[in-house]
């Protein structure tokens, strides 16, 4: 294809004439004659995404460092392969016990264990070992001498054989404690964690990605990572006999489904069908609870191993996510048989509305505090659902489903910009009693979802990028009006939802600086705070603030599918991808590249661009599919030019779009 596509390209200028001239756009914008052009831009032949993949290599996983030692400890570096033989705790007080720190260099979770060579105590038939754990080295606290974890109870092992000893999980962490806490003397050689989430080496990635910027390529694999350590296979948690995927690999350690409406695309652009099993898994513990009324919890194995109703929220996202895997799958009989399921719960949410049409349920949401009366936000989540369920339905359902949810949601829609909308400040309000509150979750997601006339996009928009803080976008303005009773004012679930709608509005330059303020932190090793991982809370610094605080947390994972379907851009258009849609919106990026998984084989996308404007967009599509290709242009007089078996559509804006089916297309475009 490469070596044909300049005189490929020639005789498709000719043929997106004849056709832009039968669709109505001017022929002159494509014929248009063009000066002699520089060699057209290039992505690396081989980008090298597999050195970024994090995962250990093992399931017994080796700490990499000693971050320090007191006490009596002799050739610590051999628990980490530094130095050979093994190594030796004396501890001669209880107060004062010998004491190594174990770095395994980034989030790891499983059973904790060490290897005894000798142990012999000072009195008594055994020597005591405490083993502690944490996320971050600050919160690896000590008192009387004594480590302890930065969330949970520490091991302690009773030592009288030379042996294996393990103790129980640990869902998440960075550090290791091992402390001799008996006087005695312990020879050891060897320390880990058995790991017990989903271990992913590169040959594990269906879906990859890579582009010219190394922070945002380290944004994209920690989201990855974060997603699998918080994925938990059979047998590992008790409330559940098929594979789940968590919050927190820390805590909650439990099925929360505004987790999962993030960490579940993660899981299926990066796993694909390896992740199949733990996406219905969660599903499935969700709709297997669901009440006679139609509502489905929130969260599954949180207090329990039956329902928690946190929020209604909640509720609507856990039908969402059902709705969200046919669209990635393509699973139609997966869908067919919840379809009865998910009708009754959206009528369920219809039963919640007040009498001007909007959602009260006066519950808590992820802020964590009580939110009274019509909640913006509220009826927007209900929009969302009302949105996925007439996408669904004109897939596997009927007519008359479509024509009623359509209904229910252009007036809901109305209600929202009745009832909500801010005519002098121009902005949603918090609340039907709350006017001066402006909240990010609802202004971002009026955005996204389409219910922001589109005159309104660009205020509300400036509106928070002008108050953005060092390290992201705050919960609420005027900031702190309403906040996290916890303290934290930044939350990555709604800066994800702010990226989405500033993508979807065409602003990919302040979507990708938001995420450099908010994640670029979390993944530099220098921060004090590194895990591999992403974050559930920061604060104003951009770190966190408590130990309690989970940092390989699900709904942080958000940039893995910004990059690839907004900054990449394929999407699924109908179930599976049978249809796609690539629409690549580069920002500051000069090259990128990748694949997402397909039931019928990779989609992969290839795009570059040049200082002097000129744009090369390769896709390369599984059998069994078509699509369209938007091409990049660097202004509305640019032309493009395509290879034979493309179809040109229109030209929208600064994009010229194409249809393609099967095969690989190599697209350019030019000022």
């Amino acid at each position: 294809m490469r070596n044909r596509a300049v005189p490929g390209l020639r005789a498709r200028r000719a043929t997106a004439a004849f056709a832009a001239i039968a669709t109505g756009v001017a022929a002159t914008t494509i014929l248009s004659v063009q000066p002699a052009q520089a060699a057209p831009p290039t992505w690396p032949a081989d980008p090298g995404w597999q050195s970024l993949v994090p995962g250990p290599s093992s399931d017994n996983v080796r700490p990499v460092t000693v971050t320090r030692t007191s006490g009596s400890v002799t050739n610590a570096g051999a628990l980490t392969g530094q130095s050979t033989g093994s190594t030796t705790l004396r501890t001669t007080s209880a107060t004062s016990p010998a004491t190594i720190v174990l770095d395994f260099g980034k989030e790891v979770g499983g059973t904790p264990n060490v290897t005894v060579a000798g142990s012999t105590p000072s009195s008594g038939s055994a020597n005591s070992v405490r083993i502690t754990t944490s996320e971050a080295l600050p919160y690896l606290t000590t008192s009387n001498g004594l480590y302890n974890n930065d969330n949970g109870s520490p091991i302690t092992v009773a030592v009288n054989a030379a042996r294996t000893y393990t103790g129980a999980l640990r869902g998440g962490f960075r550090f290791m404690a091992v402390q001799l806490t008996t006087p005695g003397t312990l020879t050891l050689t060897a320390a880990g964690v058995g790991f017990k989430a989903y271990r992913a080496g590169a040959d594990r990635y269906q879906g990859w990605f890579m582009s010219s910027d190394d922070q945002l390529n380290r944004m994209w694999y920690a989201g990855a990572y974060t997603a699998q350590m918080d994925m938990v296979p059979t047998g590992v948690a008790s409330c559940f006999t098929a594979p789940v995927i968590f919050d927190g690999a820390k805590r909650d350690r439990a099925v929360w489904s505004g987790d999962l409406m993030i960490t579940n695309p993660v899981v299926q652009l990066s796993l694909g069908s390896g992740s199949v099993p733990y996406v219905k898994g969660s599903i499935d513990s969700i709709f297997n609870l669901q009440a006679s009324n139609g509502r489905l919890t929130s969260a599954v194995g949180f207090r329990g191993c039956g329902t928690f109703d946190y929020a209604m929220t909640y509720s609507a996202y856990s039908a969402i996510l059902a709705v969200q895997y046919y669209r990635y799958t393509g699973d139609t009989a997966y869908i067919t048989a919840l379809r009865p399921k998910l009708e009754s719960a959206t009528s369920y949410h219809a039963t919640r509305l007040d009498g001007s049409g909007l959602v009260v349920t006066n519950d808590p949401d992820y802020w964590q505090t009580t939110q009274s009366g019509e909640v913006t936000e509220y009826s927007l989540a209900y929009y969302e659902l009302l949105q996925n369920m007439i996408w669904m339905e004109g897939k596997v359902g009927t007519t008359a489903k479509v024509t009623e949810y359509t209904t229910k949601a252009n007036t809901l829609k109305n209600a929202i910009n009745t009832r909500l909308w801010n005519p002098s400040a121009g902005l949603y309000q918090h609340t039907d009693s709350r006017p001066g509150v402006f909240p990010l979750d609802a202004n971002m997601n009026a955005v996204r979802l389409g219910v922001a006339p589109p005159d309104k996009v660009a205020g509300i928009l400036s509106y928070f990028r002008s108050r953005w803080q060092a390290h992201g976008s705050t919960i609420t303005q005027p900031s702190p009006s309403m906040a996290d009773p916890s303290g934290h004012t930044i939350e990555p679930l709604n800066n994800t939802w702010e990226a989405m709608a500033r993508f979807s509005s065409g602003d990919p330059a302040g979507a990708i600086e938001l995420m450099r303020r908010l994640w670029g932190i979390q993944v530099d090793p220098d921060s004090g705070y590194y895990t591999g991982t992403l974050w559930e809370f920061v604060n104003g610094n951009g770190l966190p603030s408590r130990g309690f605080d989970s940092l390989a947390h699900a709904w942080g994972a958000g940039p893995t599918q910004l990059l690839t379907e907004s900054v990449l851009g394929p999407t699924a258009v109908d179930p599976g991808y049978a249809v796609w849609q690539v629409k690549p919106q580069p920002g500051p990026l000069t090259w990128a590249q990748g694949q997402v998984p397909t039931s019928r084989g990779p989609l992969t996308v290839r795009w570059a661009r040049d200082a002097a404007g000129q744009f090369r967009l390769q896709v390369a599509a599984p059998a069994g599919t078509s699509g369209q290709v938007w091409v990049p242009l660097l202004t509305t007089s640019a032309t493009s030019t395509a290879p034979s078996g493309a179809t040109f559509v229109r030209r929208d804006g600064t994009y010229d779009v194409y249809t393609v089916g099967a095969g690989t297309f190599e697209f350019a475009s030019a000022p």
